[in-house]
């Protein structure tokens, strides 16, 4: 086998940074601070110049390079002990030596842009929240990005602004990142326990309705355990032509936000009949456990639309819909000479179907045309290793990651099942599945907390063979 190779890739910039990749640089307090003389309104304010260029080769494909420049304006404040807020802003401009199509802003297209040119595109992204206590809930609200569960990589139950960069991401036309959404919601705490609930708007089609309710039961137990129960329910109107899906229930109706699930404490598996059975609803349990220092032991379960959790295991029915991770994390394991290690190894499965539902994309858990869930998608699973050495203000970072990808029937977030289908599964089917594994390193060197810079290279066997080279340079204040 041989390898193409990037030889080289020159990155400068006056004033740049990666966003993603150092959000805790980007989104700490910023150095412009302002006070009302009693201390209790607070406003902080930083910015960000971003810069980040990546460079691809694939075998039997050109050399590509895209160029991202970032403007980030964070806003974050209290108005009073009780009164939270934050809001982040960017400008992104994006350049290309390769061809980018026209963007129509249709959600289901991924997140829209402006076509500049034929190798330049614009388009922002934002996030604001709010949070107000009262003497018996905190109220929440804003346009966020909604994160449950305890995976490191691949979070399979709501993985928020989680993004991976997997080598069918490789266009210019499709922004993969997923979207933030509109929510309100409350929490409740009772000492170990807390609960929280959340009603959001999803998008697939202009103009159209799609909806997420979710609330999670959280419990600490003594010695550092962490046990959480979530239920997600997804429904909206009907995308799909009329007569195109020939499932008996897909007819095209129009759904608006049912009130019944934002009320508290009520679960979806019993509204969710009341309401016609009509719905998407999915099932999850995550753990975490700290008992022992440095260490942490972490899995996430995930039911979709599973009727019976007892049948998971039986292929002979699709609907038997599940995904999960488990992993393990060592960390903070310094030597004489100050270099500390942290080590995590995660494995996920998703099984065929998982994320996608029979009466067609108003019901899919998506949002802007990515998974709500794990970025992999259904029938998938991957092996993921990394290995961190800190010492001082460097950090280098080796990964390595072994990735399956069935893309038959089943294997696409937006497959429908039929009557005509299958009515069993298969787990990665040989001949249609996509193998593929990745080996990466990477550099951050972060001398103060408003500069840094990193360069990472990764390594394509398999299925996908090349490389692909990355570097950013930062500023913020």
């Amino acid at each position: 086998m041989k390898n193409k190779i990037l030889l080289s890739v020159f990155i400068f910039s006056l004033i740049p940074t990666l966003l993603f990749a150092l959000p805790n640089r980007t989104e700490a307090k910023g150095h412009l601070a302002f006070s009302d003389s009693t201390g209790t309104k607070n406003l902080n304010v930083r910015i960000s110049l971003i810069d980040s260029l990546r460079g691809t080769n694939y075998k039997n494909s050109s050399v590509y390079y895209d160029n991202s420049a970032i403007f980030k304006l964070s806003v974050m404040g209290e108005l009073s002990q009780s009164f939270r807020f934050e809001s982040h802003n960017e400008l992104i401009s994006d350049y290309t030596n390769r061809f980018i199509n026209s963007n129509h802003f249709n959600p289901s297209d991924g997140i829209p842009y402006t076509k500049e040119s034929d190798n330049s595109k614009g388009w922002n992204r934002f996030r604001a929240s709010l949070e107000y206590d009262l003497p018996f809930t905190t109220i929440l609200a804003g346009y966020d990005y909604l994160q449950w569960g305890v995976a490191k990589r691949n979070p399979v139950i709501l993985r928020g602004s989680n993004h991976i960069y997997r080598p069918w991401m490789d266009t210019t036309s499709f922004i993969f990142e997923p979207a933030p959404t509109p929510y309100f919601g409350y929490q409740f705490e009772f000492g170990r326990l807390s609960y929280t609930q959340y009603a959001t708007k999803l998008y697939h089609k202009k103009n159209t309705g799609k909806y997420l309710n979710a609330h999670r039961l959280q419990i600490n137990l003594p010695f550092d355990i962490e046990l959480g129960a979530s239920e997600m329910i997804i429904y909206g109107t009907t995308t799909e032509f009329d007569q195109t899906n020939p499932n008996p229930d897909a007819d095209s109706t129009s759904r608006h936000f049912e009130w019944v699930y934002a009320i508290p404490f009520i679960p979806y598996l019993f509204a969710e009949p009341l309401l016609g059975d009509l719905d998407n609803n999915a099932l999850a349990f995550d753990i975490r456990v700290n008992t022992l220092k440095n260490y942490e032991f972490y899995g996430e379960l995930f039911f979709d639309d599973l009727a019976n959790p007892l049948s998971m295991f039986d292929d002979s029915w699709w609907g038997n819909k599940w995904a999960a991770s488990i992993g393990f994390t060592a960390k903070d394991f310094c030597t004489t000479s100050s270099i500390c290690f942290s080590f995590n190894t995660e494995y996920t499965r998703v099984e065929p179907w998982v994320y996608t539902h029979h009466k067609g994309a108003g019901y899919t858990y998506s949002n802007y045309g990515s998974s709500l869930g794990s970025d992999l998608g259904p029938n998938s699973q991957e092996l993921y290793t990394r290995l961190d050495a800190e010492w001082n203000f460097l950090q280098l970072t080796l990964e390595a990651s072994a990735v399956d990808q069935d893309t038959a029937f089943g294997g696409n977030l937006y497959d429908i099942h039929t009557p005509l289908s299958d009515t069993d599964k298969s787990f990665l089917e040989e001949e249609s599945t996509i193998q593929y594994v990745e080996l990466k390193s990477s550099l951050l060197v972060s001398p103060t907390d408003f500069f840094w810079t990193r360069i990472g290279y990764s390594f394509y066997f398999g299925d996908y063979k090349g490389s692909r080279l990355e570097g950013t340079i930062g500023l913020t204040w």
